[in-house]
């Protein structure tokens, strides 16, 4: 069974399968591999019912978004490649290496976290109600919430680039409410269920922000308590974009890691 979604492919060298977080197409990627490009191929799909890829027409789990990109990568005739997992992202990446523990030869954890009581109680997920009402909204009254100093404390304050950068992807290609639930129920799901972290022995790079107050840092610090090959770096004075925020930084951490995970 092949992959049926939107991918896109960047850049040339060894293959780096990089997967979006919560609501979002692979835009969100875009800037962050621009300087990469001349050392890495980048497959960038987007999710189901996400960007340009076609609406889901029942509801699945994140189980089944691993399995979407496994078989994209099948499809392009790649046996082992690194991936990066933003956000939501990182859980469909951790499914993926503990699903194909021999293709996935590094990891990169951004801005995630992982399934289990101890990753939910510091986890402050928004509730049903709450993203309903959100993306009940118009499209850039919805944006504004979204990254509003309760969820992105200084995004508009300190990075107005940024801020209007991601207003203007998400107003012109604003994800489809019913689309969204679909996905806030697979996440839901997932963070109910521990993961054997244990068997996921590739190198990993969790990266995090000291201003996240979607992900807090007590997650990463899980993260790098429970996998056994995991390294932590954490940029400061930024929230949950800070792969936008402060791109050169992340762009330097994850080059850095590849090179050193081999």
């Amino acid at each position: 069974m092949g992959f049926n979604g939107h991918y896109d492919v960047v850049g040339e060298g060894e293959p780096v399968l990089c997967i979006p977080g919560f609501a979002s197409g692979n835009w969100v990627f875009s800037r962050l591999l621009e300087p990469l490009v001349d050392r890495f191929r980048f497959i960038l799909p987007d999710n189901r019912g996400m960007g340009r890829s076609p609406a889901s027409t029942q509801g699945y789990c994140l189980e089944d978004l691993a399995a979407d990109a496994l078989n994209l990568m099948n499809d392009l005739g790649y046996e082992r490649f690194r991936v990066i997992g933003l956000s939501m992202g990182g859980f469909i990446a951790q499914l993926l290496a503990l699903e194909a523990p021999e293709r996935v030869s590094s990891l990169v954890l951004m801005c995630s976290t992982s399934g289990g009581p101890e990753y939910r109680q510091s986890f402050p997920s928004l509730t049903e109600e709450q993203v309903r009402a959100i993306y009940a909204l118009d499209p850039l009254e919805r944006v504004q919430a979204a990254l509003g100093e309760a969820l992105c404390p200084v995004l508009q304050s300190h990075y107005p680039d940024v801020y209007q950068y991601v207003v203007e992807k998400r107003v012109a290609d604003p994800a489809d409410p019913e689309q969204v639930m679909q996905q806030f129920f697979a996440v839901q799901r997932f963070m109910d269920q521990p993961l054997p972290l244990l068997r996921i022995t590739c190198p990993v790079l969790v990266l995090t922000a000291d201003q996240d107050r979607l992900v807090p840092r007590a997650n990463a610090e899980r993260l790098l308590r429970d996998l056994p090959n995991a390294r932590l770096v954490e940029l400061t004075g930024v929230d949950h974009l800070f792969f936008l925020e402060k791109g050169d930084e992340t762009t330097a951490a994850i080059s850095h890691f590849f090179a050193e995970a081999g």
